[in-house]
C-alpha cells in the first residue's frame, strides 16, 4: 500500500493524484505544501461565492421596478371567460351572465371592471338580448351546449373577452392570506 512518505515512487505519486484531489491537478502530491492547498482551496472557494453573488444580483437587478429588485410580469394580450345560460323556469326565460371573480382581479380597465359587474346582476329578457349586448360590449361566442337540467334542457354559452392588458393570476398564493373559513 502507498502511503504519504512513498510519493516518490511513480506508482504511488500516481495513486495519490487518483485519490486526493486538489488544486494542481498536474503536479504529484509530494510537491504541494499542505498550507498551500489550504489557501487555494479558501481562495477558490472565495472566487465561486463572489461569482454566485454577482450572477444573481445582475440577474435581479435586470428588471427592476423599484421593489427591491423583484419584477413584475403581465401578459400583452389574452381572452377572459364567461358563461351565459339560459333555461325555462315557470314558462320564463331566465338568461344569467357567470364570470369568475378572478377575471376581476386580472384587469385593470375601470370602464370593462364597471360593465362586467352590472353585466353580472342584469337580468335579460331573452337570449338574444343577452348575446347581443354581450357582443356590443365586445363578448365572443366561443363554444355552444345543450344540457339536460331539473327544469328542462339549459343552453350555455362559452363567451370570450379578448383583452390587451392582462395581469398574472396567482391564486394559490392567495389561498395562504385567507383563514379556515376561506374569509379574508
Amino acid at each position: 500500500m502507498c502511503d504519504w512518505r512513498d510519493a516518490r515512487k511513480p506508482l504511488c505519486s500516481l495513486v495519490f493524484l487518483l485519490l486526493r484531489p486538489n488544486a494542481f491537478f498536474l503536479l504529484p502530491w509530494r510537491f504541494i505544501k499542505h498550507t498551500d492547498m489550504k489557501t487555494w482551496m479558501m481562495t477558490l472557494g472565495l472566487l465561486t461565492m463572489a461569482a454566485t453573488m454577482t450572477a444573481q444580483d445582475a440577474r435581479m437587478g435586470s428588471r427592476n421596478d423599484g421593489k427591491g429588485g423583484a419584477h413584475r410580469t403581465h401578459i400583452n394580450s389574452g381572452e377572459f371567460y364567461g358563461t351565459l345560460v339560459a333555461f325555462s323556469q315557470s314558462n320564463t326565460e331566465v338568461v344569467r351572465f357567470n364570470i369568475d371573480d378572478v377575471v376581476m382581479r386580472a384587469t385593470r380597465d375601470p370602464q370593462f371592471l364597471s360593465a362586467t359587474k352590472k353585466l353580472k346582476t342584469h337580468r335579460f329578457e331573452s337570449t338574444s338580448q343577452a348575446l347581443n349586448v354581450l357582443a356590443s360590449h365586445g363578448w365572443v361566442v366561443r363554444s355552444t351546449m345543450v344540457l339536460r337540467g331539473r327544469s328542462g334542457d339549459e343552453r350555455h354559452y362559452v363567451m370570450a373577452r379578448p383583452m390587451d392588458y392582462i395581469l398574472p393570476l396567482t391564486p394559490w398564493l392567495e389561498e395562504r392570506s385567507r383563514d379556515r373559513s376561506g374569509q379574508r
